[in-house]
């Protein structure tokens, strides 16, 4: 994302946390502006939670972050980490030559499937 500042554009990401209720329906926890997806960043927002009474997380879903995966670990230590299938599946066909894209996600999906 961009912003400007001072008369200054810069890019910017958006660090978002979003929890899942008991009754299923998601919320949004907290979110933080920074330069960049780095462990300070996630950090900063995970210590803002906690610091707010966020308690009880058991899983953490988000694609392979390295910076978010320590600041869990610090903030959360008992919260489980699992990768977004989504980012894994856009990694995986970002490696697949563009001619076979369309058999590996009728692979992938039968798999899913228990076919």
């Amino acid at each position: 994302m961009k912003r400007s500042w001072a008369g200054e554009v810069r890019n910017v990401s958006l660090l978002v946390a979003i929890g899942v209720t008991r009754e299923g329906y998601r919320e949004i926890l907290g979110i933080i502006e920074g330069p960049k997806e780095d462990k300070s960043g996630w950090s900063g927002l995970l210590r803002h939670l906690v610091d707010r009474g966020l308690s009880g997380v058991q899983l953490i879903v988000s694609d392979a972050c390295r910076g978010l995966m320590e600041s869990v670990a610090e903030y959360l230590p008992d919260a489980r980490w699992q990768r977004c299938v989504v980012h894994f599946y856009r990694n995986v066909f970002s490696l697949v030559p563009s001619a076979a894209r369309q058999a590996i996600a009728r692979q992938s999906a039968e798999r899913g499937r228990g076919a």
